[in-house]
């Protein structure tokens, strides 16, 4: 089966991965302008905050209301990014108070 061109609108309007003729396309265009998806930029983020809250919960650098607090925010972001709200999702992201732990082992 040929490859046939897609129509322009029907980049405007993808929100679901789609594989054609071995073109992988994402997001409202974005891939096409050099940027990533906000999907995958929300799939970044959860990894990234999901790792920093495993070094925290064992360096034991924040109290458990510290702690507490950033996991409700990353759920929170979670659900927003599962709902297709990605813009909300990362500005949630964006705000969780934390960085990385103070005392990092070497490897």
């Amino acid at each position: 089966m040929a490859c046939q061109s897609w129509p322009s609108r029907a980049w405007n309007y993808a929100q679901v991965s789609i594989v054609s003729c071995g073109l992988l396309v994402t997001g409202a265009g974005q891939a096409m302008e050099g940027h990533l998806p906000l999907s995958a930029a929300c799939r970044a983020w959860n990894s990234h905050i999901a790792e920093l809250i495993d070094q925290h919960r064992t360096a034991d650098e924040l109290d458990d209301d510290q702690l507490s607090e950033i996991i409700r925010l990353f759920y929170e972001a979670q659900s927003a990014c599962s709902a297709l709200r990605f813009e909300e999702g990362l500005a949630i992201y964006e705000a969780i108070p934390i960085g990385s732990i103070a005392s990092r082992p070497l490897r």
